[in-house]
C-alpha cells in the first residue's frame, strides 16, 4: 500500500512539519505533509541526517529556516527524544501517548485507502520495514521500533506530519 502512494505531488501549500530524533542522537528526520487539492495528503522528507552525535545547534536553525521558507504552519515532535531539536520552533507541539496512537492508526488508514501521495520519501520507505505495532492493553496500538538498534526517525516524523495534515485546516496566520 505504501508503494502505491509513490508519485508526483503538488507543491506544498502551508505544510505541517514533524521532526524526530533518535534517543542516541545519531539520526534525525524532518517530514512535511499537506492537504492537496484532490483531498489526498502529500508527503516529502525534507531532512534525514546522521551524526555521532548530530550537531543540534546547527541542524535546528537550518530546519527553522527551511520551515519559514516553506510556510510551515504547525510542527510536531516527541518530547522524550526530540525536545532539544524542537526548541528551535516557536510553534512546536508535542504529540505523544493517546494522540500518537491515534496518529499511528490514522497513518495506516490513510496509506491503506490510497489517500497518501509521496515523493522524495525513501527514508520513510526504509524505516517502515523496521516499524512495528506496540499494542496497549485497551486494544489500541502505536508505531514503535521493531529493533532497539534500528532508528526509525523518518517513519515517526511521517506519522506525526500526516496526523497534522489530515486534520482540519488551521486558520491562516
Amino acid at each position: 500500500a505504501w508503494q502505491r502512494g509513490r508519485g508526483p505531488v503538488e507543491p506544498p501549500r502551508r505544510p505541517m512539519l514533524a521532526v524526530s530524533m533518535d534517543v542516541t542522537g545519531t539520526r534525525a528526520s524532518a517530514v512535511i505533509a499537506w492537504q492537496q487539492s484532490d483531498g489526498t495528503v502529500g508527503l516529502r522528507v525534507v531532512a534525514d541526517v546522521t551524526g555521532n552525535p548530530i550537531d543540534v545547534d546547527r541542524l535546528g536553525p537550518d530546519l527553522r529556516k527551511l520551515a519559514i521558507r516553506l510556510g510551515v504552519s504547525r510542527v510536531a515532535f516527541d518530547p522524550w527524544d526530540t525536545a532539544d531539536l524542537a526548541r528551535y520552533f516557536t510553534t512546536a507541539k508535542p504529540l505523544t501517548g493517546r494522540d500518537f496512537a491515534a496518529a499511528s492508526e490514522n497513518f495506516v488508514r490513510i496509506v491503506d485507502t490510497g489517500r497518501l501521495r509521496w515523493a522524495d520519501a525513501e527514508p520513510v520507505t526504509n524505516d517502515l520495514a523496521w516499524t512495528a505495532r506496540k499494542p496497549h492493553e485497551n486494544g489500541s496500538w502505536q508505531a514503535s521500533k521493531a529493533k532497539d538498534d534500528r532508528p526509525i526517525t523518518a517513519a515517526l516524523a511521517a506519522i506525526r506530519a500526516v496526523w497534522l495534515a489530515s486534520g482540519p485546516k488551521p486558520a491562516i496566520p
